[in-house]
């Protein structure tokens, strides 16, 4: 049941944006705050994430938004009163070629720059810390002992509770049809169960995001993009505290899962899905490859380089989902031109968990007319002009971005 009256702040999307959004506008005191989810809360992207919580980025504008998610992480556990149980593994860098070496040294001094510290290690050393990689394929290996992975779900929902118990409401099981609008100001929201009058909407509606603002005319710069992982059987090889591997010679990422090995490998074509098209409920509706054996196949060769033992691994899961990338991979945060009342919360390109907390706390800050805490500028909407985000022309440059990242 909607709340009676208005609210200063709807947030539209209840996954880890959109939690994290309403928990750090409670913290701001931002009036009333509520969050609509038309299914139930992190059950989409959040849920099905490999959320790598790695520091260093390529971009360094992510970094900060990063570093915001690790400041949350003691402040909701002492606000649920429980551990959120980050796996502090460090993550490992690999360079299998001189440019990849070249971009490991640029990236290492993104790192330390930012006061983070990296360890390089030699080749046996740094197959000691992952076991199942070929000390013979490793050119150059960087160790950052900061980093670590989290249960995605379990944090998106820390969120979410700390919200609750600072007065936010986040209802489940109510779809926004369309945003509305008066003049140059949004208004608020339609739903199944009536309209909802806001001060601010908040765009964080994941896969649907551009669909839902395209009912005010606004065209975000974003697609969504297939995302998919393996998980093996449990082997000795892969102990339960080895190392995330980041593997840019064959975009491939890994960390430890339940005795095995999780891993991703990005295609040389993603996949990307018109938003209009999408069912409201992804749960049955299939995405391209079942299984991702065509993925893995095409794959297999590049990743067996650094993974010996590849073809003799028995392969327990296929995850898949999906993520909203942008051409430049970074995430569509902030206002729309000549549209007051709206931000836009999304394109989180494969990185929503790690970045989740300087997500809620920049949309926060936009959202209570406060000093920003990070500069935005770099995901600004308006950085690409006008988009259709619906043609093909555009939605391949999203694939693209998936394609040819290369960082956690």
């Amino acid at each position: 049941m909607l709340p009676g009256g208005p609210v200063d702040v709807l947030i539209v999307g209840g996954g880890i944006f959109g939690c994290s959004i309403a928990w750090h506008c409670a913290r701001l005191g931002v009036g009333r705050v509520v969050v609509l989810e038309r299914d139930t809360l992190a059950f989409a992207a959040t849920s099905r994430a490999a959320a790598l919580m790695t520091r260093a980025r390529a971009k360094p504008a992510l970094m900060p938004l990063v570093a915001q998610t690790y400041a949350d992480l003691p402040a909701l556990e002492e606000e649920i009163g429980e551990s959120l149980d980050l796996r502090r593994v460090g993550s490992l860098h690999i360079a299998g070629s001189a440019a990849r070496r070249q971009g490991l040294r640029e990236l290492a001094a993104l790192a330390e720059t930012g006061g983070l510290s990296v360890e390089w290690l030699a080749a046996d050393e740094a197959a000691r810390r992952a076991p199942w990689l070929d000390p013979e394929a490793i050119l150059a290996a960087a160790f950052m002992p900061e980093d670590g992975f989290i249960d995605p779900y379990r944090l998106a929902m820390a969120y979410a509770r700390a919200a609750r118990a600072r007065g936010a409401i986040l209802l489940q099981g109510i779809a926004v049809r369309s945003l509305r609008r008066q003049g140059e100001r949004v208004t608020g929201a339609a739903t199944a169960q009536g309209a909802i009058e806001a001060g601010c909407v908040v765009d964080a509606a994941g896969a649907w995001s551009a669909l839902l603002a395209s009912s005010l005319g606004i065209g975000l710069p974003l697609a969504p993009v297939r995302s998919q992982y393996w998980i093996t059987a449990p082997d000795p090889q892969f102990p339960p505290d080895h190392a995330i591997v980041i593997l840019p010679d064959v975009g491939a990422y890994s960390r430890p899962e339940l005795g095995g090995l999780l891993f991703g490998l990005r295609e040389a074509r993603s996949a990307s899905y018109d938003a209009r098209q999408l069912p409201p409920d992804l749960s049955g509706f299939p995405l391209g490859e079942e299984g991702g054996w065509p993925s893995l196949i095409e794959g297999a060769p590049a990743l067996r380089h650094f993974l010996p033992a590849l073809d003799r691994l028995e392969i327990a899961h296929h995850i898949a989902g999906l993520s909203t990338y942008t051409p430049d991979a970074l995430p569509v945060l902030g206002p729309a031109p000549e549209t007051a009342g709206f931000l836009a919360a999304s394109g989180c390109s494969g990185a929503g968990i790690a970045l989740a907390g300087g997500v809620g706390a920049s949309i926060a800050a936009l959202a209570a007319n406060r000093a920003r805490p990070f500069d935005v500028t770099p995901f600004r909407l308006e950085r690409f002009g006008p988009i259709n985000p619906f043609s093909p022309a555009f939605r391949r440059a999203c694939e693209q971005a998936r394609s040819s990242k290369v960082t956690g």
